[in-house]
């Protein structure tokens, strides 16, 4: 039991770390399905060859801080939303909140044994995106600005949104150097689709306490890069529609994933990785948005808004010309409106992954491991810690069982089964099967699964993963 002990010790070495939540699903840690290479590079697979084309691998992945449906209405005896509660919802939100999402399409994977390794070939969809916001923008819709007298006591908001999809053509290599050790590397040739990265994106209101005149602050700045060519008027994003298949290989990138893993013996062996290092330079229909309060006319201030109310001459015409309602209202606009300029290029890194692995051989078929792993977005570092137990069976059966931990989230039961039939292996999991069944109130839900084709080698008893591979 000693070896099992090092594992637990691994586990309460990286306990101070774990602050907020990371995607973790079961096929990391399920030995007969290829794509646990996707965290482990250095995996030594139990086949020949193995292939898969357009459902091999779709992996998507919701993560939030607390978002849930419930928190949006109030509901019927029968539980049927009746109106929706603004303040219900702030009130449920922490100071900062996010929302992320995850999408991957395996379109073609291909993997070789070779004399000492295993050669991978694939190509890949990617979608990513992530939306921050403070708790303060909800609560000046839910309170009104009445709730927010005074210098001191702004209503204010701030949002990021983040977001990009690109091709990812990928060649890697596992070798065993050693009968211990086994080293992989994974080269990845990118091609940028589209992105969305803000500098800023906020919002301040300011109310006078004596005469509840309010003033207001913007803030925005942030680059795209667009498919199709583009121009922005009056603050409205207009495209040509003239869309070359050339303009989706303008935006380079290169990414590198890397891997290890060292047996000390039948039973326990460690595993390290980092995946997604690199990045991707924007150069097609690249532009620059900003935004900030402009000087339209009488509501002007020192670079804010300043509304000091309607006299009644102005509030009876709102409420009954429709002609000058309409010409109030575009003149409103004019002090919020958005400018842009042409970008050169810039560059976004991708969202790096590290991951640290004990895993524990109870027998050929049992095993146990303990994780941590985090990745870097672009609001910070997030790591998450995983249990999980995974089982071979039958030459046919791959199971998995996780529980993975997340601040102020307990209840994250994963869940992963294949199956091998013939050269088909079939398989499906999720990290949350509680999400499963209330997908809208879940703060983290994955979901995986594919088809592949494979050839097992011809005598897997004396495979890496066999008893008495070391001896």
């Amino acid at each position: 039991m000693s070896k099992l002990y090092r594992v637990l010790w691994v586990l309460t070495l990286c306990l101070p770390w774990v602050a907020r939540a990371q995607e973790v699903s079961p096929v990391d840690f399920m030995r007969m399905n290829p794509f646990q290479i996707n965290s482990n590079p250095a995996a030594d697979l139990p086949y020949m060859s193995a292939g898969a084309f357009a459902v091999g691998n779709l992996c998507l992945t919701q993560q939030n801080t607390g978002l849930r449906y419930d928190n949006l209405f109030d509901f019927d005896a029968q539980g049927r939303p009746k109106y929706l509660n603004p303040s219900k919802f702030a009130n449920s939100l922490k100071e900062n909140n996010s929302l992320a999402f995850n999408m991957k399409e395996n379109v073609f994977f291909g993997g070789f044994r070779q004399k000492k390794g295993f050669l991978t070939v694939a190509y890949n969809i990617n979608a990513q995106g992530l939306v921050g916001f403070d708790k303060g923008l909800f609560d000046l819709l839910a309170k009104g600005n009445s709730a927010f007298l005074g210098e001191d006591n702004p209503a204010k908001g701030n949002m990021g949104l983040n977001a990009q999809a690109y091709q990812e053509w990928a060649v890697g290599y596992q070798l065993n150097v050693t009968r211990k050790l086994s080293l992989g590397a994974r080269a990845k040739l990118l091609f940028g689709g589209v992105n969305v990265n803000t500098d800023a994106l906020s919002l301040k209101v300011v109310t006078d306490p004596d005469t509840y005149a309010i003033r207001i602050y913007e803030d925005i700045a942030m680059n795209l890069s667009l498919p199709a060519p583009a121009r922005f008027e009056n603050g409205k994003l207009l495209t040509n529609g003239h869309f070359a298949v050339g303009d989706l290989f303008k935006n380079v990138g290169f990414g590198l994933d890397l891997g290890a893993e060292y047996r000390f013996d039948e039973q326990f062996s460690m595993v390290a990785a980092v995946t997604d290092l690199g990045f991707i330079k924007w150069k097609n229909g690249t532009y620059r948005l900003y935004g900030g309060i402009s000087d339209a006319g009488q509501f002007y201030e020192n670079g804010n808004f300043l509304f000091e109310g309607l006299d009644v001459d102005q509030l009876q015409r709102i409420i009954s010309d429709e002609h000058y309602r309409e010409l109030f209202m575009d003149t409103l606009r004019d002090y919020f409106r958005i400018g842009s300029e042409d970008l050169a290029g810039y560059k976004t890194s991708l969202r790096t992954n590290l991951m640290l692995r004990g895993n524990y051989d109870i027998d050929a078929q049992n095993r146990v491991s303990a994780q941590v792993q985090g990745c870097f977005r672009e609001d910070g570092f997030r790591p998450a810690m995983t249990l999980a137990y995974s089982g071979s069976f039958f030459d046919m059966l791959d199971v998995c069982a996780t529980y993975t931990m997340m601040r102020g989230s307990y209840t994250n039961i994963g869940l992963g089964l294949g199956g091998n039939f013939g050269t088909f292996h079939i398989y499906a999991a999720t990290s949350n099967i509680f999400g499963v069944f209330t997908p809208l109130n879940a703060k983290n839900f994955n979901l995986q699964a594919g088809i592949v084709f494979n050839f097992r080698e011809a005598d897997y008893t004396k495979g890496t993963h066999a008893p008495g591979y070391l001896e």
